[in-house]
This record gives structure tokens, sequence and C-alpha cells, in this order.
């Protein structure tokens, strides 16, 4: 589940059980007590089995805590049959707008701009699919391989091969697929490697990082079945060794959902 279903399905968790534990015959205090921790506790065990981080299980419990007190603040004051004066009901309604307002920011970082929306508010002056998701940090560690990267390329231009990769587009996350790559020499003879390896960094999310060991299928074919778990932009390094002969190619992906 995404974290906007989260964040409104526990709302309207804690609303439905403040209303029927009241009908119920429960105190308001008690009441409150149980819509906000409930659906807490349940996010919790979802939490268990996937982990999504310190913050954002911070943000669920500040949502749920304050749920739960506007929720008592309001049975209190049904109970006591007052009107609430026009000031707190003007703050209630600008968090009310600015929770709407950050989830909705948290959809389109995790997700992307709707495609007719990002058709109409972003330029494309080149006509390409355009990809509005936040697409993740990486790690600091990684940052080091961009000077060998540097000088591979000198090497590289004087080996003269010719590296193909097919299968990487076509991927969607937690779907089994097949990765191929095709090695020629600057004369177009197939290259005869020792190792053809392909590392794939998940920038949102270094935990599901993959390597793939190749293996040969055919004279300069090397191929591996692959399946990567989850959606988002990715890069992908392919390294292959000969010898003393190196060479490596990066790209980016943007994986989606099946």
């Amino acid at each position: 589940m995404s974290m906007t279903e989260t964040l409104f399905g526990g709302f309207l968790l804690a609303v439905a059980l403040f209303l029927g534990s009241r009908r119920l015959g429960l105190s308001n205090f008690w009441a409150g007590i149980l819509s906000g921790a409930l659906p807490f506790i349940a996010y919790l065990a979802y939490s268990a089995r996937q982990w999504p981080g310190g913050d954002v299980l911070a943000i669920h419990f500040v949502v749920y805590l304050a749920t739960a007190g506007v929720l008592m603040s309001f049975g209190g004051m049904q109970r006591n049959k007052e009107k609430m004066h026009w000031a707190p009901r003007l703050i209630i309604a600008f968090f009310v707008v600015l929770v709407i307002l950050m989830a909705g920011l948290l959809s389109i970082s995790m997700h992307g701009l709707p495609d007719s929306l990002a058709n109409l508010l972003l330029p494309n002056t080149n006509h390409q699919k355009l990809h509005t998701a936040f697409p993740g940090v990486v790690p600091h560690e990684l940052n080091r391989l961009y000077e060998p990267h540097l000088r591979h390329l000198e090497q590289q231009r004087n080996l003269g091969w010719q590296v193909d990769i097919a299968g990487l587009e076509d991927l969607r996350s937690d779907v089994n697929g097949v990765v191929t790559v095709k090695v020629h020499d600057a004369q177009g003879k197939p290259v005869a490697a020792n190792s053809v390896t392909l590392d794939l960094w998940r920038m949102a999310n270094s935990g599901d990082d993959r390597k793939l060991q190749l293996k040969p299928a055919a004279d300069g074919t090397y191929t591996s079945p692959i399946m990567l778990p989850d959606s988002g932009h990715w890069i992908a390094e392919l390294h292959i060794m000969r010898g003393q002969d190196s060479f490596l190619k990066q790209q980016t992906l943007f994986i989606s959902k099946p």
C-alpha cells in the first residue's frame, strides 16, 4: 500500500472507531484513545513486514494522534452542547487542507503526476515519456565510482567494442525477465569475456540493489534471468572483463508496475 492509502485509511478507521465506540457507550476519553491507538498498532504490524522508515512511521503517528484529539474535542463539545468558536474552526480547516496538500505531494513524489496533468503543465519539446516521481538519492559511497568511470572511457574508446543490452527496458517490478548482452570487437567478431556482470542500484533504497553474473549463451552473447523487487528509478551498470581489458556501461532505468 502507498503512504497516501495508509494515512487516509487510518484516518477513516479512526473516525469509524470513535463513532462506533461512542455508540457502544464508551466515554469520550476512551473512544478517543482507541481511535488513535488501534490504527497506529495496525500500521505497526504492517510496518513489521514492510519497513517504511522512522520518518514515515512518525508521520502516521502524528496524523492518527491529531485525528483522535480532534474527535475527542468534538465529542466533548457535543456532549456539553457547546458551539465551537470560529477561530478554532478556522485552525482545524487549515490543518485539514494542509494534510490533504501534503498527501497529494507525497503521492506525486512516489508515483508522479498523472499523465494528463504532466502533459498539460510540463513542457515536453522532445515528446518523450515524462517521469515526475522523486528519483531518490544515490548512496554517498557510490559516487566514488565516478573517477574510475572517467579513466575507463579512454580505454573503452581504444577497445572499440560494440555492446548491446536487451531486456532491461521491458522489465516490470516483481515480474521475471531475461537480460541479454551481446559483445563484439572493433572488427565485428564475438568477444569471449572472462566475466560479464550487471549491477542494479535502486536509487530510493540501496537495500534493493542487485548483482547479476551473466552466463555465456552463444559466441559473444551472455544472458541472465532477472527480477527487480520494486518500481521506480534504477541505475544499471554493466562490467565486462577479458584479461586486462575491461568495459563499463551505465544507463538509467524507470521500472514501472505490472
